[in-house]
């Protein structure tokens, strides 16, 4: 959830067309942050392309040796303590962190397990293509016959992007001393947190995360929505400690 951010600091050492790329993405996602408009119609139309980018951005992390699974959230936790400091964006932050909190005890779980390592990561995303968005979506309609799991990992998939989207907001809000309206500020939290609690309830009931029995996807279960809805009161009443990584 934080690739396109860990590419910011890359920017410069970036080769013409993936420097293009982001600075266009950083580009317009600030503009569209400064009209105070909703921000979420901003959100789902520039989903897209925040997943493009990342695709893209594992990849040159992976073949630059700059991509550590393992230590990438404890690089940027720094960056992002640094913007409590704006008054304005303390509750923003709070969230993302949870948000990135979820993020952390999913990856822990996935590199604890018999299925994923590090390394046989970094030789999947050197193969994978420079798929889009709209590809993954029919790779997933092709190789998940379940309508109701293939959505689960659309809607998994899109609570990361979401999470992306809105970490980079914060940082530019911040870095670029952006003028947006307190009620755009409170749906960038509203839409986070939302979004955190639900990746990490989706990763869940895709078996991603279990606490008394071993790792292991599934992607057959149908989704339990009172399941979801129950991580998500339970976030609601002690955000902090829901997140907290075993």
């Amino acid at each position: 959830d934080i690739i396109c951010l860990q590419m910011r600091a890359y920017l410069p050492h970036l080769e013409s067309s993936m420097k293009k790329e982001l600075s266009k993405l950083l580009d317009e996602i600030k503009h569209g942050l400064a009209t105070n408009k909703k921000v979420k119609p901003l959100l789902d139309k520039m989903l897209p392309r925040v997943f493009n980018f990342r695709v893209k951005a594992i990849k040159w992390l992976v073949e630059e040796g700059e991509l550590d699974l393992s230590n990438i959230m404890d690089e940027i936790y720094p960056q992002l303590e640094d913007l409590r400091s704006n008054s304005k964006l303390e509750i923003l932050v709070e969230n993302i962190l949870f948000a990135l909190r979820c993020n952390k005890r999913v990856v822990k779980a996935l590199i604890g397990s018999g299925e994923f390592s590090e390394e046989r990561f970094a030789t999947n995303a050197i193969e994978l293509p420079a798929i889009t968005y709209g590809q993954f979506l029919a790779t997933l309609a092709f190789s998940v016959p379940d309508d109701e799991a293939a959505q689960k990992m659309v809607d998994w998939i899109n609570a990361s992007l979401y999470i992306e989207f809105i970490i980079l907001s914060a940082v530019i809000i911040n870095d670029e001393k952006l003028k947006v309206s307190e009620k755009v500020i409170k749906e960038l939290s509203f839409l986070i947190a939302n979004a955190a609690q639900e990746y990490s309830a989706i990763a869940t009931e895709l078996g991603l995360l279990k606490l008394h029995s071993e790792s292991q996807i599934s992607f057959s279960e149908q989704v339990d929505k009172s399941f979801v809805k129950e991580q998500k009161y339970l976030a609601d009443l002690g955000i902090n400690d829901f997140a907290e990584i075993f």
